[in-house]
């Protein structure tokens, strides 16, 4: 699995967590804060230890693809490496993608958006119940065409490290990069909660999906960036954090009858009967706290 690849990464990502916060630090920012620094560890751990766990319904069925896959792919070659790469990055978006208009998807991965301030140790925060959701189930074409599993896995761990240093807000800009790979820029935006940044900007290493798809966002210099989740809760407690959206579909399941049941499940979130989706601008905004970087008294 993926989660075994990166356990190497591990030693550098602590690595960039302090060169991050020291760095911060001299620039005279709170780029860390404890409550939400001690909720990203103990979920980040959690994510970890769960990864070791060597059976899933989705290996299964990427073993199943591969075993009746159509061609076998030389892969002692440089067009191997590129279509690889290319393939895992074009089913990531749509991965990505899924997992924000796919409400039982999102159960999971909104667990990546729930902290208010960005830094890469918030690039942690993946959730303990991908097993329930599968997203991962989206991969399993690249097995069928032939890709080798353990260089698919390989190359989303690589695709994973590269964007966990995107998650912080000490660099800028990045110039004529910014029209081709994903930056902290472009990041930053994915994780805004604003109108004009929400379920924008899905790539991995590359931007330009977004670009062909009409899902890509540059940084506004006029409007700031606002973290986290919309109209949810705002805690700091990693099994909450964890659990909050199951909690609320079964909430909607106890609530709707039966034959609403699919659509609630796996229907964008925040549909409800009726054809009343709850939008961005619909769902109450309640009251936020001032940003972390004003708030001196949790600073680390």
């Amino acid at each position: 699995m993926k989660g075994q690849y990166l356990l190497y990464f591990i030693p550098l990502f602590i690595m960039f967590i302090l060169a991050e916060y020291f760095v911060g630090r001299a620039r005279g920012l709170s780029v860390y804060t404890k409550l939400h620094t001690n909720a990203s560890i103990v979920i980040g751990l959690g994510d970890r230890i769960l990864a070791l766990i060597p059976f899933s319904i989705a290996s299964l069925v990427w073993s199943m693809a591969y075993d009746h896959r159509i061609t076998d792919l030389h892969i002692n070659s440089w067009l191997y490496v590129a279509c690889l790469f290319i393939g895992v990055e074009f089913f990531y978006y749509w991965m990505h993608r899924f997992s924000h208009e796919i409400r039982w998807l999102w159960a999971t991965h909104s667990i990546h958006h729930s902290t208010q301030e960005l830094n890469i140790l918030s690039s942690s925060r993946l959730g303990w119940t991908v097993q329930i959701s599968m997203p991962g189930l989206v991969y399993t074409p690249l097995f069928f065409i032939g890709f080798y599993p353990p260089h698919v896995l390989m190359m989303l761990a690589a695709n994973l490290i590269f964007q966990s240093v995107l998650h912080t807000e000490l660099v800028g800009k990045l110039g004529l990069l910014e029209g081709i790979f994903n930056t902290p820029s472009a990041h930053r935006v994915h994780h805004g909660k604003n109108v004009e940044y929400i379920d924008m900007n899905y790539g991995g290493i590359l931007i330009v999906w977004d670009r062909l798809f009409g899902t890509y966002q540059e940084e506004l210099k006029d409007i700031k960036i606002e973290y986290g989740l919309v109209g949810s809760h705002h805690s700091t407690n990693p099994l909450r954090i964890i659990f909050n959206e199951w909690i609320k579909i079964i909430g909607d399941l106890r609530v709707y009858p039966a034959r609403y049941w699919i659509l609630l499940l796996f229907g964008r979130p925040g549909w409800r009967p009726n054809n009343q989706e709850a939008t961005i601008v619909e769902l109450p905004d309640i009251a936020y706290t001032k940003p972390f970087s004003q708030n001196k008294t949790n600073d680390l």
